[in-house]
């Protein structure tokens, strides 16, 4: 890379990091109000905006069905052979985009839906108990991943068939943006995108580390306290700011497949753990799943008025589309040289699949534990909080702490993953004139590394509860926030 050739975008650092630190501030001094104010936003989005994100996601869907089977999904995307192995390639983009997230729902969204079901059910009925696992392989299915893929392909094929120059928002919207306002504009875009994805990544680290630090209490008798937080927090800092210093191929790429054999195993685990119900359930759940996709995609109970969608197939919607700026960029950075056929069938295929995998095995186990009585799991919830019912989960198995030392490491493997891949997309976001075959400097890599550790520390230095409480959840927490009657 020629430094003198690339320029940093000083004005997004600057407004980026003044805005977070006033976030930051806000809620450590004031948390209540901060509080109230973004719960009234949530409010309004989930309940006003509900029908725009559903909309939004069904385009998206026939988007990336258009760009797979129509004649330019044989485009390829840059003349050059494909960077990274097809395997390397789609593990680098499941773990970049799902962090700790996946193993935290697989473990506990279902409980949420056998007792608040859609439909009208009755709570803990069989027909909540059926429609659990099938609308947990829709949220984190086909729709979902589809919001990915329908970003990705117009930014690499502008980046590098194209041979546009920025490989980020402000220079794709600086191209559509007509007038003489497209520089403001398409800056403070760019600005916005930054800002979202730091306040979202905190709450990656939010349900990630006090789950990590459970994991250790259940496991080796450690304290959950801002300590074990703190110490948490800074080995998965340092691991990833070192891998992003390295790069791509020799430290994301490697850490991605070491992610996927662990969190296989993990899996594979889960499933000996009650086989013929996890296989025969999932089996069923995808029956259930593919019979009712059109109500589900389309269901936003309006009659009813019962909250369903818009505690959960909204607020999931939010969440795609709201980080998926962070993923068009690193999946168009790593998928030079591949067709866009292959791109939509990697992203959107590939990415289901895992996403059944882990709710196919975990949800599963934990339902039929529920369905036996072999573990109390909605009063572990109500008594002991969340994080505990994954530890019990693991505990229940033969050789549980093994299982649970395994899930530690998953887990933490995956927190690394993404935040490795959003230091280098916020590298990428804030360098101007990048071209095609460079990388942003390793100093502003290792700047946004830092960055992203700063805010979760100073909240949980505040005394702050991330995932219950803290003003910075945003929309990432609204099922957990919303009163439940």
């Amino acid at each position: 890379m020629d430094s003198k050739k690339i320029r940093l975008d000083v004005t997004a650092l600057a407004v980026s990091f003044v805005l977070l630190s006033i976030l930051v501030v806000a809620s450590i001094l004031a948390p209540a109000a901060t509080t109230d104010t973004l719960n009234g936003i949530r409010v309004w989005i989930c309940n006003a905006l509900g029908f725009y994100f559903l909309l939004i996601v069904i385009l998206c869907l026939a988007l990336v069905i258009w760009f797979g089977f129509s004649k330019y999904g044989c485009i390829r995307l840059g003349q050059d052979k494909p960077s990274y192995s097809t395997y390397g390639w789609a593990a680098m983009i499941f773990c970049a985009s799902m962090g700790t997230s996946i193993l935290y729902w697989s473990a506990i969204e279902w409980v949420y839906y056998i007792q608040w079901p859609p439909f009208g059910y009755e709570a803990l009925s069989p027909e909540a108990i059926e429609i659990a696992v099938p609308y947990s392989f829709f949220h984190w299915g086909f729709p979902a991943w589809s919001v990915y893929a329908a970003g990705t392909i117009p930014l690499a094929y502008r980046y590098y068939v194209r041979k546009k120059e920025g490989l980020n928002l402000q220079a794709v919207c600086s191209g559509v943006i007509p007038g003489s306002t497209k520089g403001i504009l398409s800056r403070i875009i760019n600005i916005v995108f930054i800002v979202g994805i730091l306040g979202g990544l905190t709450i990656t680290y939010g349900t990630g580390i006090p789950m990590l630090a459970n994991n250790l209490a259940n496991s080796i008798g450690t304290s959950e306290s801002f300590m074990a937080y703190a110490l948490l927090i800074g080995l998965t800092t340092l691991t990833f700011a070192t891998s992003t210093y390295i790069g791509i191929e020799k430290g994301m790429q490697n850490l991605s497949r070491m992610t996927t054999w662990f969190s296989l195993a993990l899996c594979i685990i889960f499933l000996l753990g009650s086989p013929l119900f996890s296989l025969s359930n999932t089996f069923q759940s995808i029956g259930i799943m593919t019979d009712k996709f059109a109500l589900m995609l389309t269901y936003l109970d309006p009659i009813r008025g019962g909250g369903f969608p818009q505690d959960w197939t909204v607020f999931y919607w939010a969440w795609w589309v709201g980080l998926a700026p962070w993923m068009w960029i690193f999946i168009a950075k790593i998928s030079r040289g591949r067709t866009v056929r292959s791109v939509v069938g990697g992203v959107v295929g590939a990415g289901s699949i895992g996403s059944f995998l882990f709710f196919g095995t975990i949800s599963n186990y934990g339902l039929h534990a529920h369905m036996t009585g072999a573990i109390d799991i909605v009063q572990t919830m109500a008594d002991q909080g969340i994080n505990q019912i994954i530890s019990e989960l693991s505990l229940s198995l033969p050789f549980g702490r093994a299982v649970l030392a395994l899930w530690f490491i998953s887990g933490f493997l995956l927190l690394v993953t993404t935040m490795d891949s959003a230091t280098y997309t916020l590298a990428e976001a804030s360098t101007l004139g990048l071209k095609v075959g460079e990388d942003p400097a390793r100093n502003l890599r290792l700047f946004w590394a830092v960055m992203l550790a700063v805010a979760p520390l100073c909240l949980l230095y505040a005394g702050q509860s991330i995932p219950g409480g803290t003003p910075l959840g945003g929309l990432h927490f609204w099922p957990l926030q919303r009163d439940r009657r």
